[in-house]
């Protein structure tokens, strides 16, 4: 998805003397994770960022997902019913995690 620039960065800021900036300045301005196109008027996002910070993600929910796993584990009653209650627990884990995740990649990339 391309974005204009001038939604992004305030064009007349970057320069006090009133000149056009340029290509630098502008991706020098960007918000983080936002990569000027060539045409040097839109930008997009990097998808490398995404790339370089949704480990911490996916090691949150699986560390998040395995403790929850563990305290359950020993509240739910033993036998097959126990390990149906368990695995549905851990498959609302799951999508809650992917539901959540997405959401706290979008907060913490408008920063």
């Amino acid at each position: 998805m391309q974005v204009p620039v001038h939604e992004l960065v305030d064009l007349s800021k970057i320069r006090a003397d009133g000149r056009e900036p340029t290509p630098r300045e502008i991706r020098e301005a960007l918000p983080r994770g936002w990569v000027l196109d060539e045409d040097g008027v839109t930008a997009h996002r990097d998808a490398r960022a995404l790339f370089s910070e949704g480990w911490v993600l996916v090691v949150g929910l699986v560390c998040f997902a395995a403790a929850a796993i563990g305290f359950f584990a020993y509240a739910l009653p033993r036998g097959i019913g126990g390990w149906v209650r368990l695995a549905i627990v851990a498959l609302v884990l799951v999508i809650a995690g992917g539901i959540v995740a997405p959401l706290v990649t979008r907060a913490l990339n408008r920063r």
